[in-house]
């Protein structure tokens, strides 16, 4: 009888073993889908049979998780890298609508109108007509550049905008990592849905800063960004900020600061967030905007632009003159600006309103004295190059800032369009190693339910041979 009691115990083991791997199969298959969720594998492990040890023999069922952390760090990178040149495509379209050197781009087409103007007025200098033409001309030329600089400015704003806004969501998602480490730490054992949530969270996280995940205490994780700041430290969570740099625009204090990003203990961390969409604002804020509408550190190639044409207008008025015969009348300046702050001139840029249209300056005093000479000078302007602007024409300058936008925008199509399949191929490859395949789990689970069915029925002989015994006793 103790033999046969000892083999249904053991039997009973193996029922358990076997009920407990359906479940994992069934959970599998269920979780089929879920982002961040890893195959498990239910492992039957044959236990000892020693009567006088009480060991009853059979199996147990110990559960293997198949995710591979490899898999999961690669994933990670090309999460970053996308996620930084897809926030890139989106912070330069408002850039690429800006810099269009169509001819309905406001600039282009401002330029283009003023020096027709003046080689209008060069044709017959006393016209009236002609002279008012130069100067509706003018002042559609300070508004192009005011428009162009308050579009800049608004995309400035928007952008740091979106750099709080991906700051307060990568700290929400370290949030809730450190609360998916709290539940795990407290029930001490693994549980395969709690770990595809921290997992698929992870992800997202990566797409918006470089992260580095490492083990923590028990099943919890650790999580770096940069693979130096810590976002999450077992049950810790520590938020990062975005705050404005004072010292980026120590030498133009007029000008936008940058915006770093700090670290809980206030250290400037920005070199750290290389990839992700964060990095990708950072760029744009940072970098990209302060080379165009004028920074800290730069002043702007449209800043630049705005000056160097109009100092080249107003010096040839400055050296025409309003009178035909001597005494000669030095001109006035067409356009004015305030050059106070460098980074915000072109915004400041205005079309002279003191100067009537009979007070333009066409006579050349020479020598030679050329009635007109001043207006053909201002019309030659249109092709000439500039030394502040590397040698190029007004246009050509402006076509050179849209170029520097293309280019980058460009090169963040190509990488976005590479990035999408690397990050592709990377979950290709995490799939095969820790997906769950639905094939496998019908086999699986035809394998266990035969195994119950062959345990089932031992429990039945067994029943029958302990009625048979028990009918021999009596």
């Amino acid at each position: 009888m103790g033999s046969l009691f000892s083999s249904l115990s053991s039997v009973a083991n193996a029922l358990q073993a076997f009920q407990q791997g359906l479940n994992v199969t069934q959970n599998n298959v269920t979780n089929a889908n879920s982002p961040g969720y890893a195959a498990q594998v239910p492992v039957m492990v044959s236990q000892n049979f020693e009567s006088e040890g009480g060991s009853t023999g059979g199996v147990t069922e110990l559960t293997q998780d198949t995710r591979n952390q490899y898999a999961e760090t690669a994933v990670q990178q090309q999460e970053s890298l996308l996620g930084q040149f897809q926030q890139l495509q989106t912070s330069l379209g408002p850039l690429q609508t800006v810099f269009d050197v169509s001819s309905n781009s406001p600039i282009p087409s401002a330029l283009n109108q003023l020096f027709q103007s003046f080689s209008q007025w060069s044709t017959d200098s006393s016209n009236a007509d002609y002279q008012s033409a130069v100067i509706s001309a003018a002042q559609q030329t300070a508004t192009a550049f005011q428009q162009t600089a308050a579009e800049l400015s608004q995309t400035r704003a928007s952008n740091a905008n979106s750099i709080q806004s991906t700051v307060a969501q990568i700290n929400q998602d370290a949030a809730t990592i450190q609360s998916y480490n709290l539940t795990i730490s407290k029930e001490g054992q693994p549980d395969a849905g709690l770990s595809a949530q921290l997992y698929s969270a992870l992800d997202d996280l990566a797409s918006q800063v470089p992260i580095q995940v490492l083990p923590g205490v028990g099943q919890t994780v650790t999580v770096l960004m940069g693979g130096q700041t810590p976002l999450v430290i077992g049950t810790q969570a520590l938020p990062i900020q975005a705050v404005d740099d004072l010292s980026s625009n120590a030498s133009n204090p007029g000008a936008p600061p940058n915006i770093k990003i700090v670290n809980a203990s206030g250290e400037d961390v920005t070199s750290q967030v290389t990839s992700g969409s964060l990095a990708g604002l950072l760029t744009v804020q940072n970098s990209l905007l302060p080379s165009l509408a004028g920074g800290g550190a730069q002043v702007g190639q449209l800043n630049t632009l705005a000056k160097t044409m109009a100092d080249a207008v107003n010096n040839v008025l400055a050296a025409g003159s309003t009178t035909l015969n001597p005494p000669y009348d030095s001109g006035a300046p067409l356009f004015t600006y305030n050059d106070t702050s460098a980074a915000g001139l072109a915004a400041s840029l205005s079309e002279n309103s003191a100067l009537a249209p009979g007070q333009l300056a066409a006579v050349s005093p020479g020598p030679p004295y050329v009635s007109n000479g001043a207006a053909l000078q201002l019309a030659s302007l249109a092709t000439a190059s500039n030394a502040p602007l590397n040698g190029m024409s007004f246009t050509q300058y402006f076509s050179s800032m849209a170029a520097q936008v293309g280019n980058v925008a460009a090169n963040a199509n190509t990488e976005v369009t590479a990035q999408t399949q690397l990050l592709a191929s990377a979950k290709n490859l995490r799939q095969q190693v820790s997906g769950v395949n639905i094939d496998e789990e019908a086999i699986r689970l035809v394998q266990l339910q035969s195994a119950y069915q062959a345990a089932s029925k031992v429990v039945t002989v067994v029943d029958e041979l302990t009625q048979t015994l028990m009918g021999m006793v009596q």
